[in-house]
């Protein structure tokens, strides 16, 4: 269930093609669009911003301003901090921290290590390079997309994981850490974010960072073979990292939301909402969350707000910048989002509103698993010259959480098809070209959008789209693209997701000290 099956620099890829600083409450039309964006490589760095460096935010709060401010003075009761670019810091008495940025230059690119924080389990760290022309950037060059093993860290799908760009922390004995490949911590699907599982002796305030190829980055054409000393120092036991963070009363916010009309063995889901953390700050206001189903059904993998927004003491109503919303596996049932204002309300009392939600199900990926491959999966027999536009009907009924849902039918689909406004496909159809067009419908009291899977190693299949059948409608079609054909014969497919639209509103006030 932890492990990663592919690299850390192609899950970012992911990721920064699905980003959306808020998601729209039309679920099914939003939803379709990130889900259709999915597979592209977007045209813009992963590298952290200079401005995370800041001055740094890695400074520690002095003891006066402690003193003087009553809700700081409260959030030293649990030692977090903020730092920006990072998050959450927690001081658990034997914490040690980069003594200073580190920066290097070689051939006029500029690499620097801007935060390194040693817990007593593990090591985080964070690094950016600056100076990469476009003509060697996999993210700016035209050549990534056909040509992706030029690049440090490419693949061509189907490709198994690679190592390349993957930095290694090398202690002063010889020791090396090598990052951890698992799904445990979330900011480790970023390329320049890696975390190291690992208990380091208190004795050690050195490490070298060993980096073999910046990632993305051509090979043989930039600097290659990184090692860059840092200095380590200890955090006092009292003192708190970055901004003071407030830490909220626990509330939650109970509402019973919608029900399908037609599904009477599904109990109204019980979802709670509880404000847990607010970091006031000079430019902007961090609220942290979380969402939980009370009567969750097991295959329930996690439960995404739709809209997030503040309502301040003059009454704004500001909309808020969610940290990845759209990644459900990052952030299971009961764990923490984290928003941001994208400017400081007005002083007084803030209401926080969270404007529906979406449950994500996954029952062939919960721990554990709550069905088969086999139980989820249809086949249809495509011939040996499947045509575009060449329909089957199919009608295999499914249920996952209760909720029954229908593949009606199946159709041969191609690029075009696919084609939607506002999605720009950047690389193209980077030779996923061929594929099927899958109608699906469920009860029409509820918003659905099914993710699946063609099971075909030959031609492979990877590009997806999703669209609602009609405006409004519970049913949609989804579409997925394959390379070099159309797979032939006995197609098998595979559901392996449902997202259900929770149409329901939140609400809880936080009012500073």
């Amino acid at each position: 269930m932890d492990e990663f099956n592919i690299p850390p620099e192609f899950e970012e890829k992911i990721r920064k093609a699905v980003e959306a600083p808020n998601a729209n409450p039309e679920f099914v039309q939003k939803l379709n669009a990130e889900l259709a964006r999915r597979p592209v490589r977007m045209k813009s760095r992963f590298v952290l911003k200079p401005a995370f460096v800041l001055a740094f935010a890695f400074a520690i709060v002095a003891i006066a301003l402690i003193v003087s401010m009553p809700s700081v003075a409260n959030a030293l009761k649990r030692l977090f901090g903020y730092v920006p670019g990072v998050g959450l810091v927690e001081n658990t008495g034997n914490l040690r921290m980069l003594a200073e940025p580190v920066m290097v230059t070689r051939d006029d690119v500029t690499l620097t290590i801007s935060t390194v924080f040693v817990y007593a389990d593990r090591v985080e760290l964070a690094y950016d390079v600056q100076g990469i022309p476009a003509a060697n950037d996999g993210w700016q060059s035209p050549d990534s997309a056909t040509n992706p093993k030029a690049f440090c860290g490419g693949l061509e799908p189907g490709d198994p994981p690679s190592k390349q760009g993957n930095p290694v922390l090398r202690l002063p004995d010889g020791t090396l850490l090598e990052r951890d490949l698992t799904s445990k911590y979330p900011q480790n699907v970023f390329a320049m974010k890696p975390v190291y599982e690992a208990v380091v002796a208190p004795s050690v305030e050195e490490m070298t960072f060993v980096l073999d190829c910046i990632p993305n980055a051509r090979r043989n054409a930039e600097p290659e073979n990184w090692e860059v000393p840092f200095r380590l120092i200890s955090v006092p036991q009292n003192e708190v990292v970055g901004a003071p963070v407030v830490e909220v009363k626990p509330t939650a916010v109970q509402a019973v939301t919608n029900v399908p009309t037609e599904n009477s063995n599904i109990p109204a889901p019980i979802v709670t909402m509880t404000l847990t953390r607010v970091v006031p700050m000079e430019s902007t206001t961090i609220f942290y969350f979380k969402m939980n189903v009370e009567n969750g059904d097991p295959s329930l993998a996690s439960i995404m707000p739709a809209a997030v927004y503040v309502t301040d003491s003059l009454g704004q109503k500001m909309k808020l910048i969610g940290n990845f919303p759209w990644q459900p596996f990052e952030h299971p049932v009961g764990s923490e989002f984290e928003y941001a204002t994208q400017t400081n309300p007005a002083p007084g009392p803030l209401t926080l509103t969270v404007e529906n939600a979406v449950a994500v199900y996954a029952p062939l990926s919960t721990d554990p698993p709550q069905t088969t491959p086999d139980q989820m999966s249809f086949t249809f027999d495509a011939g040996e010259n499947p045509q575009h536009g060449q329909t089957w009907d199919l009608n295999r009924e499914f249920e996952i959480a209760g909720y029954k849902l229908k593949v009606t039918s199946a159709q041969a689909a191609n690029f075009a098809d696919i084609q939607m406004p506002g999605v720009d496909y950047l690389d193209g159809s980077q030779g996923f070209e061929y594929g099927y067009d899958f109608g699906v419908s469920a009860d029409p009291s509820v918003k659905i959008l099914v993710e699946m899977d063609i099971m075909s190693e030959s031609p492979m299949c990877w590009l997806t789209s999703a669209q609602p059948l009609a405006p409004e409608s519970s049913s949609i079609h989804y579409t997925q693209l394959c390379q070099d054909g159309y797979p032939k014969g006995n197609v098998k497919v595979t559901l392996r997701q449902l997202s259900v639209f929770v149409e329901n509103a939140w609400q809880a006030t936080w009012t500073p000290k």
